[in-house]
């Protein structure tokens, strides 16, 4: 079974978008850990927010660094984090609710964890 983590990204339009799909023309299994699946709802789509950007969403998810698809993604929002933080936005939350990462600010306020609280 393993442990699982909930993952949201999305990539602002612009010149991001061509390098991530030049990541995803580049290795087959990026490709597949993110295509779109209808059933549930999960997997890449185009223009969810803005005309031309990129948002991925994956559920129950073994997200290991050590995972070659899951190594590419982590290595292009690292590679990006810093100059390009408005145009990306990565979000992870883990099984533990201690466990988690953000990065970047593009859909910030669309695409985040949000706190426990009371739900009646």
């Amino acid at each position: 079974m393993g442990y699982r983590s909930e993952v949201a990204f999305a990539i602002a339009p612009g010149p991001l978008v061509d390098k991530f799909l030049a990541v995803m023309a580049a290795n087959e299994k990026v490709r597949d850990m993110i295509k779109y699946d209808e059933k549930y709802h999960e997997g890449i789509e185009f223009s969810r927010y803005d005309e031309g950007d990129i948002f991925v969403y994956l559920n129950s998810v073994k997200w290991y660094e050590s995972y070659e698809e899951v190594g590419e993604i982590i290595k292009f929002f690292n590679e990006h984090e810093e100059e390009d933080c408005n145009d990306i936005r990565f979000v992870r939350s883990g099984e533990d609710p201690e466990d988690t990462e953000l990065m970047g600010h593009y859909q910030e306020d669309t695409i985040y964890i949000p706190s426990p609280g009371i739900v009646f």
